[in-house]
């Protein structure tokens, strides 16, 4: 009797039920790390303090901050998950595409150099606008039909209706194609040819260039407000061209004998000539 008790108490302790999973500390850890990261995804994506709540502006002048700002919007409200027009959005600082923004504001306004995008935590968003200054205008054609304001990189950023006097003519005579904005007009060496030779007759003998004409890749002929010309070579070094003006205008030919003067030709190494 006693082995019939002790063999039947044997098998009762074999067939005691398991745990249940969820009793299990395994499960807890499980529990606990998915919980974890749901927290951590929603902090990331969705927490209130770290929303894009400010989009600050500066180094704006002709372009409205509001303007600048609509277009950030786009770069800022991304959307995680959806079908169509619908979807959860989150205006995370942690997922702002400075990239994205930068892209379409260039490509939008192209009075804009450029723009530095910083991210302020945890809820604003700088954006430093830098605009284009004009340094000359542009023209297509001899009759003016097509004018447009250029900065020193040649870039053709905005229409100018009217010539401003304030600034020099540019003419390409090469080719008569049409140009838009946000194109480069000439090339940047070229600008930063004209703009040396214009900087230099204004600071050391107060003429003005009236305008450029390139007429050549290799050459651009300046127009002074005393009706004389100058002619440069842009392969050759601008500076000992500038040099060589500024030695014939205040050795050889007097301020009294400019008014007769038609020419200078710059754009041989080691001579000058003018007439």
């Amino acid at each position: 009797m006693s082995y019939r008790k002790h063999h039947v108490k044997n098998k009762i302790h074999q067939i005691r039920p398991k745990k249940r999973f969820y009793k299990k500390p395994f499960f807890w850890a499980l529990a606990l790390a998915f919980i974890l990261l749901a927290s951590g995804i929603y902090v990331f994506l969705f927490f209130p303090g770290l929303q894009v709540k400010n989009v600050v502006v500066s180094g704006n002048e002709k372009i409205s901050a509001e303007d600048l700002q609509n277009m950030a919007s786009t770069g800022i409200n991304r959307k995680i998950i959806g079908v169509g027009n619908w979807g959860i959005f989150s205006k995370t600082i942690f997922l702002v595409d400075a990239t994205d923004i930068n892209k379409q504001i260039l490509d939008k306004f192209p009075i804009i150099e450029s723009v530095q995008i910083t991210k302020k935590y945890p809820e604003s968003i700088i954006l430093g606008i830098t605009e284009r200054k004009p340094v000359g205008i542009f023209c297509v054609g001899a009759e003016n039909k097509s004018c447009f304001l250029i900065d020193i990189n040649g870039v053709a950023f905005e229409p100018a209706p009217q010539i401003n006097e304030n600034f020099s003519i540019i003419r390409n005579t090469i080719s008569e194609k049409e140009v838009f904005v946000g194109e480069k007009a000439v090339e940047a060496n070229i600008i930063n040819a004209i703009s040396k030779i214009e900087k230099n007759l204004k600071d050391n003998f107060q003429i003005n260039v009236t305008e450029a004409l390139i007429s050549d890749p290799s050459r651009v002929d300046i127009k002074t407000s005393e009706n004389w010309s100058a002619y440069f070579d842009l392969n050759s070094d601008i500076n000992l061209q500038i040099i060589k003006l500024d030695s014939l205008l205040k050795n050889d030919i007097m301020q009294e004998n400019r008014p007769n003067l038609q020419y200078i030709d710059l754009r041989f190494k080691d001579k000058a000539y003018y007439k």
